[in-house]
């Protein structure tokens, strides 16, 4: 495919000679190394005939051979680049045009035009995508200056419930995969020495340690702040004597009981949107983060929600192009005052709290004891109490030197 792509471009002939020795011909052409392909037979009012392909540059070649051999190659078809553009000597404005398109899309096929996040349910594209435009990583962004690895290795490092992450250029796309996992979103590694501390106020329900000194046990009362497991741990002597205090990252399994005051609010009035089937469009371009108007009718809702569907331009599935329309969609509505009854208020409530207490659950957080009740208080549905909960509520705080440092004894010179 490629030869006959680089044959096209600097262009070769269909040729016809007539000759009672057409071997002298072929043969001395062979000499000279002048290259001819698709030879063919033929016979012509009782006369022998051949037609061959030849290249622009072997054609130049043949003429002293013409002399010797008494034949004379007739032209019967020119193909190629070179006599295409000779034919079009009149449409130079095409082909600048073609050349400068087929450069303006080599260059935009040097950036990153379009980010695309799969896989997500607690972090979502937004989500993801705004973390890699605080780091630099957006569109516009040439593909040499981004590296996948990195990527991969600082999501990770943000957000530890992301057990996977796979980052690929495609194209003009960054292609980025996540899987998330049910780990606590509390960060629980550390790469320095550390010891474990509270953070919140509680009594320990059960301690296992790892690694470390455990400073507390089953049944203790803490506050937020306490070590709960020391990252110093005693190096000790046959004596039983300390010989110096080496400094470790703390480890433990540690569950903490907790209370936490839990408020969610209802208006038995409230407002309710009653769309009217109302509707206007926009139109508009947005080129290179530059916005153009493309249909703008005027807008004399009052109220009114907006919807954007958004079509990103794109050449091939990978190669996209930092061209986007968009269909603003503009629904008018009214508001209608309505009111809660009691049972569809509690019923929301409801709902809320379960919300509340599937997050925890993501979290690895038990609910001990549940004191929630619902009360009518200022035309207002309300949902408080107390919630006690089994938890690890910890964190890390890194060993300072000082900690583990051993003062040397004096040593007492005088008689």
């Amino acid at each position: 495919m490629l030869i006959k792509l680089l044959t096209w471009a600097k262009g070769y002939l269909l040729l016809r000679v007539k000759n009672n020795s057409p071997e002298r011909f072929f043969n001395l052409c062979k000499k000279r190394g002048i290259f001819f392909w698709n030879i063919s037979h033929k016979n012509i009012d009782n006369a022998d005939e051949y037609e061959f392909f030849c290249s622009i540059k072997d054609f130049r070649k043949i003429k002293p051979i013409v002399k010797k051999s008494g034949t004379k190659p007739v032209i019967i078809k020119k193909y190629g680049l070179p006599f295409h553009l000779d034919a079009n000597k009149k449409k130079k404005g095409f082909f600048i045009g073609l050349v400068l398109s087929l450069s303006l899309i080599y260059i935009l096929s040097l950036y990153i035009w379009d980010i695309n996040i799969s896989g997500g349910y607690k972090y979502t594209s937004d989500i993801i995508i705004k973390y890699l435009n605080d780091n630099e990583i957006r569109t516009g962004v040439k593909k040499k200056n981004i590296n996948a690895q990195e990527i991969e290795r600082s999501i990770r490092n943000t957000y530890n419930d992301i057990g996977w992450v796979s980052a690929e250029i495609r194209g003009t796309r960054l292609v980025i995969k996540i899987n998330e996992t049910n780990m606590p979103s509390i960060a629980k590694k550390n790469i320095e020495p550390s010891h474990i501390v509270a953070e919140k106020d509680g009594e320990i329900l059960g301690i296992i340690t790892k690694a470390g000194t455990p400073l507390v046990h089953k049944g203790d009362i803490i506050k937020k702040g306490d070590i709960l497991v020391s990252g110093i741990v005693n190096i000790m002597s046959d004596f039983e004597e300390i010989i110096r205090l080496k400094p470790v990252i703390a480890d433990a399994e540690i569950r903490i009981k907790t209370n936490v005051l839990y408020n969610d609010k209802i208006k038995i009035k409230h407002i309710n949107k009653n769309y009217t089937n109302k509707t206007k469009k926009r139109y508009n371009i947005n080129v290179f983060n530059f916005s153009i108007n493309l249909y703008n009718p005027r807008n004399k809702y009052d109220k009114y929600d907006i919807i954007i569907n958004e079509k990103k331009i794109h050449i091939t599935e990978s190669f996209y192009l930092p061209f986007t329309i968009n269909q603003i969609i503009i629904n008018e509505y009214t508001e209608v005052e309505n009111s809660y009854t009691k049972e569809e208020a509690i019923k929301l409530l409801n709902s809320n709290f379960q919300r509340y207490v599937n997050k925890l659950k993501e979290e690895k957080i038990v609910i001990i004891e549940n004191n929630i009740r619902i009360v009518l208080e200022n035309n207002c549905y309300i949902a408080k109490g107390e919630l006690v909960l089994d938890e690890p509520s910890w964190r890390y705080k890194e060993v300072e030197a000082f900690e583990y440092e051993v003062e040397e004894p004096e040593i007492n010179t005088s008689e």
